[in-house]
């Protein structure tokens, strides 16, 4: 804070508060320059203090409202600021007037969004330890994937079995993400060609949906023979979350995609080997197009057309989009402890979508694979 010059931040948003008070409520965290942090909360007070470590540091406080929001600030003196960080990625433009017109209206305001994402970036032992349990969790679920299949199910009754099985064992049923409007259930489960069809989100792959509402991931469309079905889950576990892809063929798999997939599976074994500390997020994109586009899938990789994305993988822990983005042209360097998702897909309109999805933690000798189970292209038998 002192380096970048700010003189105290507010954090209001569900992530960032879960990472430094161990607890999501409506909530305002007070974290000044000098002197102690001030935990304000108004919903719920009370599990604030069943939850939170701060609260056997008696830093935290009950809150009626915004009004009284603004007395504490004043009472202590913060209102005198002269430069104040905000989330300014996620704070609502309504809270954003508030704060500043009500309590800092000369002072300089902030993002201090990038400092936060990238010290989230960071994962200690006890992070790792829930990615991890989220994997073991998803992986005993996919495991069971060719047991839930039968002939003529849709898309929709196979996402269904896979999310009652990681309900069952503590998922919370959501994924967060911090990109604005972007919304994501618990999986993706899309076959054949509704598996191309674009959607909303900034995702390779997007899905018909159940309806225009929300139009993407499973669908009322029948698993068809010969067709690639994908499988993406977000697991969860305290909090955090692991992501991870297999695609299950109906039928024996055609010559097409056997040779496809093995193409993604090189890859993903080339991609794993830079994930390394030092290396540049912009080159292994580079790399990865650069790869598939040599193999003569270059059109096809990461989405068809306007749909592909220029991304092929994305950091996360508490959200499912965090730091560092494996992204087009992205100048951040990967550092030891970083956890990220790398998902190279490849768009094949006769058949589906044929990729993989792993999460990995950065180490100086290469990713490790924190997510569980053979990299291999699955068989659902009619």
């Amino acid at each position: 804070m002192e380096a970048s010059g700010i003189d105290v931040v507010l954090l209001r948003q569900n992530a960032d508060l879960f990472y430094f008070t161990g607890t999501v409520q409506d909530a305002h965290l007070l974290i000044p320059s000098k002197g102690q942090a001030h935990y304000l909360v108004w919903r719920s007070y009370d599990r604030a203090l069943q939850e939170s470590p701060l609260a056997p540091l008696g830093l935290i406080q009950p809150l009626k409202g915004l009004s009284h929001f603004a007395e504490i600030v004043r009472s202590l003196h913060l209102d005198e600021a002269a430069v104040v960080g905000l989330e300014m990625d996620v704070l609502p433009a309504g809270l954003f007037l508030f704060y500043k017109e009500t309590l800092w209206p000369k002072a300089e305001i902030k993002d201090i969004s990038p400092h936060v994402r990238k010290l989230r970036s960071i994962k200690d032992d006890g992070e790792l330890k829930c990615i991890s349990g989220a994997a073991q969790r998803v992986h005993k679920v996919l495991e069971r994937v060719p047991e839930f299949f039968y002939t003529g199910m849709t898309e929709l009754e196979l996402a269904a079995l896979v999310e009652c099985e990681l309900r069952k064992m503590g998922h919370c049923g959501l994924l967060r993400m911090r990109i604005w409007n972007q919304e994501m259930g618990m999986d993706q489960v899309v076959s054949g060609k509704s598996a191309l069809s674009p959607s909303w989100t900034n995702t390779p792959v997007g899905g018909v949906g159940p309806h225009p509402a929300f139009g993407m991931g499973a669908s009322f469309k029948k698993i068809g023979m010969s067709e690639v079905v994908s499988v993406d889950i977000g697991g969860w576990y305290c909090g955090y979350c692991c992501d991870i892809t297999r695609p299950f063929f109906v039928g024996q798999p055609s010559s097409k995609v056997v040779e496809v997939f093995d193409i993604v599976k090189e890859l993903m074994g080339e991609l794993e080997r830079r994930l390394v500390p030092g290396a540049i997020t912009g080159e292994i994109y580079q790399y990865a197009t650069d790869f598939m586009a040599k193999a003569g899938y270059g059109e096809n990789f990461m989405g068809v057309g306007q749909q592909r994305v220029s991304f092929i993988g994305h950091g996360l822990g508490i959200e499912l989009d965090e730091f560092p983005f494996i992204s087009r042209g992205n100048k951040m360097t990967l550092e030891s402890g970083m956890v990220v998702a790398l998902e190279p897909k490849v768009m094949l309109p006769e058949y589906g979508v044929v990729g993989l999805e792993d999460t990995y933690l950065i180490t100086r000798d290469g990713g490790k694979r924190l997510t569980i189970g053979e990299q291999r292209l699955g068989r659902l038998e009619i």
